[in-house]
């Protein structure tokens, strides 16, 4: 079994370039003794052949620079081993980055089995090698000089889990359901195509790479779409409620997380968060032209949720790992409050309203799911009680036809569901809804049924209920 691999955000090391060895330095480097224990200690009866090579035997070799390695692994015996090894390398990583492991490690080339691939060509996969040794009795690995000093992304990249909103849905002003992912490349889209039926298929949508996103209506029913990462924040519309979609055009700088909120006449506000705290942005008039960027305070690069309280003034809530803050409009001309705390730092947040107005707050860490909620619509807050549920979990929430709250709550592992059993806020216990995966979106379709979306490592999943409040069908790919 291959290495445990540890979470890694989507910031990833280049292909390594061809760089052959020029100088003799056999000592053996740290980056490849510490390459060779972790894969002897993942297969048990392989062997080590080799790092260091004399600098006066054969040809030009990387051996007589101490960055390569020949891993002892026989192609009639264990040729599923080398196998494993060598798909855990090239295996694409959850944020779309091919060949990550063996980018992040710094293999510059792989010699096995009369094929050679090489970093700085991928894209042409394993090639013929006609070198007079066949390497059926071993793979030979050379390294870039990073991955020779341990100076890759393997061994020094923050173990950071990507909490960027990569999933978007909503539905059209005619009720068909749309959905948008943001892949390293760019974003991509599919949408019904008639209300409940099949469906578009993925299509190049373009925007910014690897972004975060969020999606909203605007007063007419035109969707609009938000989308941001670390270098650019840009912005597209329907031209006409459920019809073609306008050019991107920029909306701002980079940042961290987004959310997008509906003033009580209609007017959308953005809300971005970077490392000086959150910024917001809103139209002048309902679906008109957009007020400059202002600062709104609160915690540097916070994961973000806003909704409006009953009486239509919005709510702010923004959370890191280490605080929780929370701000809203003192009235309905805009006017803001300062931040406040709302409690202790976690891993995702979302956020509900209850039948009678009463806002509902979601928040993960490492112990389960806590929520919070409003006493009385736009009043105080209840202290923060326990859910249960998975921990570290990406959080979704839709209320059901019948006005009670429905949470889903997904980690790596699992994915479970929970709701409300009556309109008096009574939790049932949490129940197995799925495998685990990366994003998850929840929405209520025109006719009250609802809809899961999430992914995982085979792509885009949807789930939902045969009738409003029913069973629910089986997964599905998108």
């Amino acid at each position: 079994m291959a290495p445990t691999t540890p979470d890694f955000g989507p910031d990833i090391d280049p292909y390594a370039a061809y760089d052959p060895q020029r100088d003799c330095d056999p000592g053996a480097k740290p980056g490849l003794l510490a390459f060779r224990d972790l894969v002897l200690a993942a297969y048990s009866g392989t062997t080590s052949m080799g790092i260091s090579r004399a600098c006066g035997s054969g040809g030009q070799s990387e051996h007589k620079e101490g960055r390569a390695w020949d891993w002892g692994v026989n192609v009639n015996s264990q040729g599923h081993l080398a196998d494993d090894l060598i798909d855990w390398l090239h295996a694409t990583d959850r944020h779309g980055n091919p060949h990550a492991l063996a980018r992040r490690f710094g293999i510059m080339y792989m010699i096995w089995n009369r094929h050679i691939w090489m970093a700085n060509r991928p894209d042409a996969g394993w090639q013929p090698y006609r070198g007079a040794n066949p390497h059926t009795d071993h793979i030979h690995f050379s390294f870039s000089w990073a991955g020779a000093r341990k100076e890759t992304s393997w061994w020094n990249a923050p173990v950071v889990p990507d909490r960027r909103q990569r999933l978007a849905v909503g539905l059209s002003a005619d009720g068909r359901v749309e959905v948008f992912h943001a892949a390293v490349d760019q974003i991509y889209h599919t949408f019904q195509v008639e209300v409940g039926g099949a469906w578009s298929g993925w299509r190049p949508f373009g925007g910014p790479a690897s972004a975060t996103i969020a999606l909203s209506a605007a007063p007419d029913g035109r969707l609009e779409l938000f989308a941001m990462n670390g270098e650019t924040f840009a912005h597209r519309y329907q031209a006409k409620a459920s019809g073609e979609w306008a050019d991107w055009y920029p909306f701002g700088g980079g940042g961290e997380h987004l959310a997008v909120g509906r003033n009580h006449d209609g007017r959308l506000e953005v809300f971005a968060s970077n490392p000086s705290g959150v910024h917001h942005r809103w139209h002048h008039t309902p679906g008109g032209t957009w007020h400059d960027w202002r600062p709104l305070g609160g915690p540097a690069g916070a994961r973000l949720a806003v909704a409006p309280a009953s009486d239509g003034r919005l709510e702010v809530f923004a959370l890191t790992d280490d605080i929780f803050r929370h701000t809203c409009q003192t009235d309905l001309s805009g006017t803001w409050r300062q931040w406040v705390d709302f409690g202790l730092g976690g891993d995702h947040l979302t956020l509900a309203k209850n039948h009678d107005g009463r806002l509902e707050v979601f928040a993960s860490n490492p112990s389960g799911v806590h929520h919070r909620w409003q006493n009385t619509p736009g009043g105080d807050w209840h202290e923060w009680q326990p859910l249960g549920g998975p921990s570290k979990a990406r959080l979704a929430t839709v209320d059901s036809h019948d006005g009670r709250i429905e949470v889903f709550a997904m980690n790596d592992d699992l994915l479970q569901h929970n709701y409300q059993v009556d309109q008096s806020g009574a939790w049932r216990t949490w129940q197995d809804f799925g495998d685990g995966g990366y994003f998850i979106q929840a929405l209520r379709n025109r006719d009250g049924r609802l809809e899961i979306i999430a992914n995982n490592p085979g792509g885009v999943h949807h789930r939902w209920q045969h009738q409003p409040g029913s069973t629910w069908h089986d997964w599905q790919p998108l």
